[in-house]
């Protein structure tokens, strides 16, 4: 998913996606065995319109759920994850992420049937009219393990937790009202007038995602690149920041240690590579690389070193250091949500249980009284600091 993510080969996805559905659903159908008794008849041209009819009605099911797929869920995919974890508008949010979703959704669905295939061909081999509930079966099957890849998709391109990609997926699942639409809308996508004013209505949006695209390729491209040089240790952190943005870990540390090779006051690369020890538990790791940052910057990237400081040492149960990291941040950013949380969770482990909960007051004032984009990204910490003060 992160590779399709990177190349958002979204057409050769589309095609892929409609051949593996043709050949799947065809051969549960039977249309399939039909297409090729046609093909083998020897009375040549009588047998064409039956060929064509079998060939079209095919291509028409398999069209549809790739339609609906590409039109209206991952649009619905979409705008469900900004109501969730509101990041930007939904227009520049589409036109940002659509081309490397549907990539990914694409590809998907086209690795659930072709994996599914083999199966289908065994059994309809071994039984040529299968049971009823064994048809059912085979035809739901790709559809599962298509929800179990659509959900890695969504987590890997879009940066969700399986619990909130879950959520989008319940979300967006309302678009299915708007399904048994698109059979009655394809013999007007047959219409080149229509086509011609469909494209030029969505003439716009079409630029955009192929901008975003090529700058995105345009962008790494010209990274590899400059890694070519042997002093650029910036260029290495650049792309160790990519693959972290992927969830790609060993890649990015890859990245980020090669740019502290090449100049050790690379301080950017450790911070980052502090960041992804606390998170794999690595947390004399972290506390190495973020000494290593105070050290050359205490104000580093607007202090908030001393926020992850003080999370490391509370993960490792230091709670005297972890006070001290957080009242260094709290210092000079008073109203940061995540770090008065986590300095009231040390505070109530030191046994200082008032202090704790006006920590966790000041967590839902700060949350409450900030603009509205940003209560959004901060409403974890404000439900968390309701949940400690409700504890007896």
């Amino acid at each position: 998913m992160a590779e399709v993510q990177a190349s958002a080969p979204y057409l050769v996805g589309a095609l892929l996606a409609l051949a593996t559905t043709f050949l799947y659903y065809g051969l549960l159908n039977g249309w399939i065995g039909s297409l090729l008794y046609a093909l083998t008849q020897t009375s040549g041209r009588a047998n064409t319109p039956m060929l064509m009819f079998h060939f079209f009605g095919l291509i028409s099911q398999s069209v549809t759920p790739i339609i609906f797929l590409a039109a209206i869920f991952i649009p619905a995919c979409l705008l469900a994850a900004n109501l969730i974890d509101r990041r930007a508008s939904f227009s520049v949010l589409l036109s940002q992420e659509y081309a490397p979703f549907a990539s990914g959704a694409l590809y998907g669905w086209a690795m659930a049937h072709l994996l599914m295939l083999i199966p289908a061909l065994v059994v309809m081999q071994l039984n040529s009219a299968p049971a009823r509930g064994v048809l059912l079966g085979l035809r739901f099957a790709p559809l599962l393990l298509f929800v179990l890849l659509f959900l890695i998709a969504l987590r890997v391109i879009l940066r969700l937790t399986y619990g909130r990609a879950i959520a989008v997926m319940m979300m967006a699942c309302a678009s299915f009202i708007l399904l048994p639409l698109i059979p009655r809308l394809l013999p007007w996508l047959t219409s080149p007038f229509l086509l011609i004013i469909v494209f030029f209505i969505l003439r716009n949006f079409f630029n955009d995602i192929i901008t975003t695209q090529r700058a995105r390729e345009n962008f790494q491209q010209n990274l590899h690149a400059a890694t070519l040089n042997p002093a650029d240790a910036s260029a290495h952190y650049n792309l160790g920041l990519i693959h972290q943005q992927r969830g790609q870990y060993e890649e990015a540390k890859a990245r980020f240690q090669r740019a502290i090779e090449i100049d050790d006051d690379e301080i950017d690369a450790h911070y980052q590579l502090g960041r992804i020890a606390r998170q794999e538990l690595q947390l004399a790791e972290a506390i190495k690389h973020f000494d290593a940052v105070v050290t050359r910057n205490p104000q580093h990237s607007l202090h908030e070193v001393w926020r992850e400081i003080g999370r490391a040492y509370l993960q490792a149960n230091q709670l005297d250091d972890a006070r001290f990291a957080f009242e260094q941040f709290l210092e000079k950013r008073p109203s940061d949500a995540e770090a008065l949380y986590h300095y009231g969770l040390t505070l109530a482990k030191l046994g200082q249980n008032e202090r704790a909960a006006a920590q966790m007051r000041a967590v839902i004032e700060a949350v409450s009284t900030s603009p509205s984009y940003k209560q959004r990204r901060e409403r974890r910490w404000l439900k968390e600091a309701e949940g400690f003060l409700k504890q007896p």
